[in-house]
């Protein structure tokens, strides 16, 4: 029997020339759009949950962008003002047995260098936030798609003069902030944070950068220093007189230089005795709460925030000792600040580098399930066409059929 329209082989053949159309048209659209038409269901599961953490991941990567620009400003500050203080520090070391007229031009000159430094400190901003006016000190960075996947982020405030305290200041606050480690809030070694919340009140303090030894000499009374959250009372002269005495020996010698009032009360008092080889006890008569009056005023200005630096007095030796002494440790802190924040930028860009990567391998895996196989598809595509020309071939083995041609025709329009 020929071939012909009334064969039965003609429905069968049509019907074979439209699922290969159809499959046709999902292979083009497979090669044109990049997305596999013919992907499985539990592919596509796997594809588009890879999919969805992929785009987690890339909004958490612009957000370590966003924290590695804020430390690497914060950087660039604390270096123009390093700059500063080591001018600062120049100033200071010309100002040897000069006139007094020259010393009060060095002295002008000490002064804008603290106060660019203060300017410096008022206008580091980014995004709204003061970077060293305490608004860095607690920024949580998401570095993973677990909530808990964080890095923290702290910058210290040195603002409102804190920056310049002498190293006699600093010493003692360190010495006040390491009796936070021990579990015995009695043994904290003062009666400002004495009471059941003492850690927890400390803690606020040093997160603060608040001058901790002045906080606890004023307490919370009338005198209160701002800033200070210790609830309990002024630190007793015993326990301010046990600090003096736990500075190293080359900083009691310092104090010398520093407080000459108080080293000379106390060697009135106690024939020889300097700070150098004063006993707790001693300082504490002196420098105490209730000892002398002038020892103690003097005592508070070199312990106190945004200490004096002046020069210009001629023959004031201990106050040019006091000025050198604020501008070397507040170069110090600006070194050590910028040491950690150095330190924290790069685990942040090691974090995010981390990040990236992920974001990457997650895509490809994503796309392994999701997207065209080009080679592949191409082979199945021309394999589909071959198909539908050998159907059709087989019907004009008798007679010409143009719809059967028509039909591939329209199948390849598809």
């Amino acid at each position: 029997m020929p071939l012909t329209l009334g064969n039965d082989l003609t429905g069968l053949v049509s019907r074979e020339v439209d699922a290969a159309g159809n499959k046709a048209s999902g292979l083009g659209a497979s090669l044109t759009t990049g997305n596999d038409v013919f992907v499985e269901v539990v592919d596509a599961f796997l594809g588009n949950s890879l999919r969805d953490g992929e785009v987690v991941l890339g909004a958490v990567a612009k957000n370590t962008a966003y924290s590695i620009n804020l430390l690497t400003i914060t950087d660039e500050y604390l270096k123009t003002i390093a700059s500063s203080l080591q001018d600062g520090l120049k100033t200071i070391g010309s100002a040897g047995p000069l006139s007094a007229d020259k010393l009060a031009v060095l002295q002008k000159n000490l002064g804008d260098k603290r106060n660019q430094v203060a300017l410096l400190i008022n206008t580091a901003d980014f995004d709204g936030k003061g970077l060293l006016k305490g608004d860095a000190k607690d920024i949580q960075v998401q570095v993973g798609l677990n909530v808990t996947d964080k890095l923290g982020i702290k910058v210290n405030d040195i603002s409102g003069g804190a920056l310049f305290r002498s190293s006699i200041t600093t010493a003692l606050n360190t010495a006040i902030k390491a009796q936070i480690l021990t579990a015995n809030a009695a043994a904290l070694g003062t009666t400002y944070y004495n009471e059941a919340n003492a850690a927890t009140e400390m803690q606020r303090d040093i997160d603060d950068n608040v001058n901790l030894i002045i906080a606890a000499y004023n307490g919370n009374g009338a005198n209160a220093v701002t800033g200070g959250h210790g609830s309990g009372a002024v630190m007793t002269a015993a326990q301010f007189g046990a600090y003096l005495f736990a500075l190293s020996a080359p900083q009691k010698a310092l104090l010398d230089q520093m407080a000459p009032i108080g080293k000379a009360a106390l060697t009135a008092a106690n024939l020889g005795v300097t700070f150098a080889n004063a006993t707790g006890a001693n300082m504490a008569a002196i420098v105490g709460a209730g000892g002398d009056a002038n020892s103690i005023a003097e005592m508070l200005a070199i312990l106190a925030d945004d200490a004096v630096t002046n020069i210009s007095v001629v023959g004031n030796v201990p106050n040019r000792v006091l000025a050198q002494d604020v501008f070397q440790n507040a170069l110090n802190s600006v070194r050590a600040e910028q040491a950690a924040v150095s330190n924290q930028k790069s685990n942040v860009v090691e974090a995010a580098d981390a990040l990236r990567a992920t974001t990457n391998v997650t895509q490809k895996a994503a796309d392994s399930y999701l997207k065209t196989d080009y080679v592949l598809t191409a082979q199945q595509y021309s394999e589909t066409i071959r198909t539908m020309v050998a159907a059709i071939t087989s019907l004009q083995a008798a007679n010409k059929i143009p719809e059967a041609a028509q039909r591939l025709i329209d199948a390849l329009a598809r």
